[in-house]
Parts: C-alpha cells; sequence; structure tokens
C-alpha cells in the first residue's frame, strides 16, 4: 500500500512539473515572501466531556502574492495519533473518514456546524460550484489504529488551485472512541522520504503547524444520553436499555452510577433518588 501511495506522490509531482524543485522551509520558501503558510489542527468537542465522536478539523492560511505561480496545487499530510487507554477502542476508519463521495455524511470534505454555526470546507464548496473542479487526485490511507496519510494533488486541468485563504477548512478526520482517554495527534515522517508539506507550481515546503495536539476524553456519570447533564431522560434511557432492548451505551460503565460493577434496576432507583429525592450524585 505504502509503495502505491509513493509512487503516486512521485507521479503526482511529475504532474506538477516539481521533479527538479528543492524543498524549501518557511519564510525561505522561495515564492511565499508574504505570512508564513500554515496547517492548524483543532479538535472537537474542545471540552473533557465523553462523546463517541472526535473530530480534528484540518484548517490551511495561505497568502497568495501572484496566483500564476503562488496558489496551492497539492498537500501531502501524514499524521499519527495515540492514544492513552490501549485496551479500550479507540480508531479512525473508512467508514466516518469517506473520501469518495462528497455527498456522503461522513465525508472528510464535510462542512462542519459547530454550536450552530456552519463552517464551509474548501473542497466541498468546490463540488458545490460545480463544473468539474473537485481535485482528481485523493489518496487516503488509515491502518485505523496509528495513522492517518492523505495525499491531495490538483491533477485536472480544471481544478480550482488553493488561493488567498485565511484559516479555511481543508477536510476532517473523525475517530470513533469508547471509553475515557487521552488522545493525542502528531504530524509524522511518513517512510521512506515523505514528510509534511504544501506544494505550489514551483516549490515544495514545510509549512508551520500546531502540532502536536492532545484532546482529554472524560464522561458524566449517569449521562448515559450523552447530550451534557443527568436528568429524566437518562433515567428512561437505562429503563429502555433493560427492558426493551434498547441502544448501549458507550462507554459502558457510564449507567453504574452505583458503582457495582453492573448496570441493573439498582441505577434507575438510585438516578430517581438523585434527582427527586435528594440523594447522592452519581460518583465512583
Amino acid at each position: 500500500m505504502k509503495f502505491v501511495l509513493l509512487f503516486f506522490v512521485i507521479a503526482s509531482i511529475s504532474i506538477l512539473g516539481l521533479t527538479t524543485l528543492a524543498f524549501g522551509v518557511c519564510p525561505e520558501a522561495p515564492t511565499d515572501n508574504g505570512i508564513c503558510d500554515t496547517m492548524h489542527v483543532k479538535v472537537y468537542p474542545s471540552d473533557t466531556l465523553f462523546s463517541p465522536f472526535i473530530q480534528f478539523p484540518i484548517f490551511v492560511t495561505h497568502d497568495v502574492l501572484n496566483p500564476l505561480t503562488d496558489s496551492l496545487a497539492a498537500f501531502l499530510i501524514p499524521l499519527c495519533y495515540t492514544h492513552t487507554n490501549p485496551t479500550k477502542y479507540c480508531s479512525l476508519t473508512y467508514y466516518w473518514n469517506n473520501y469518495t463521495s462528497y455527498t456522503n455524511p461522513r465525508s472528510i470534505f464535510r462542512h462542519l456546524v459547530i454550536d450552530g454555526d456552519t463552517i464551509h470546507n474548501w473542497m466541498m464548496d468546490q463540488f458545490e460550484e460545480g463544473n468539474n473542479i473537485v481535485w482528481d487526485g485523493i489518496v487516503l490511507d488509515l491502518d485505523g489504529t496509528s495513522h492517518a496519510f492523505l495525499l491531495l494533488v490538483s491533477s485536472g486541468s480544471e481544478d480550482q488551485q488553493f488561493g488567498p485563504e485565511t484559516h479555511r477548512l481543508l477536510f476532517t478526520l473523525t475517530f470513533k472512541v469508547k471509553d475515557t482517554m487521552t488522545v493525542c495527534i502528531d504530524s509524522c515522517f511518513w517512510p521512506p522520504n515523505d514528510r509534511l508539506w504544501f506544494a505550489t507550481e514551483q516549490t515544495i515546503y514545510v509549512p508551520r503547524h500546531n502540532l502536536p495536539l492532545c484532546v482529554s476524553l472524560s464522561y458524566l456519570l449517569g449521562d448515559v444520553n450523552l447530550d451534557g447533564t443527568v436528568n429524566i431522560s437518562d433515567v428512561l434511557f437505562v429503563i429502555n436499555y433493560l427492558y426493551n432492548a434498547g441502544v448501549l451505551f458507550s462507554p459502558t460503565d457510564i449507567g453504574d452510577v452505583n458503582c457495582d460493577q453492573i448496570v441493573d434496576i439498582g441505577d434507575v432507583v438510585f438516578l430517581i433518588n438523585y434527582l427527586f429525592k435528594g440523594g447522592p450524585a452519581p460518583s465512583c
């Protein structure tokens, strides 16, 4: 798989006419005479409240002095990730990170809606404008446990290159997790010779970035429907799970509010006492 990806990288660079160009590092990149280009990774949710999904939106800031030579024509972004609870589930899979269809709601190029605000994805905007201007060269490699490798190449004659943008969303990686842990993501070296780079028609260079980035996940005991609070809906959720084959909550011990290592009717009684009779709060 890596050999195929490497071949694609070399072929793509050849298409762009970059095979004779040297690497430069901002601000030494020959055509980057303005502000330094950056790759900025964020995390959502940004607090420590447990969610089954963690999203890492990747933003790019790029200044363009001369659109004919300075617009970005390719991105190679190798990322590695670790987490602190190796016996529990934390995975980055193709199912939640679709890259073959822009209309798939799990597309890495989807727009994000965070706290009611829509953050537009640059690639999706190109797709929605039509006229075959989306980029044709897209390679994503995920092993589910340790890394993500993304290559984006403007290889078609009608592809709109990435121009002057400030903090523009390029793509989003979505992790699914099933317990408390700290997840860290970082730029990494991709054997045999690939590392993070951006490319214009004139040069390849390493942008500045804010990695490594970590997020620590914990959960509110008793919040089995994961809406951020413990209330009567959580009582109903547990009852539905116990007696009506309801959805299994994640992590599984989030419903064990009386801390006896099992989720049963005792936890329902505990929650009712806490919510309506002044009983103790869930705390193990």
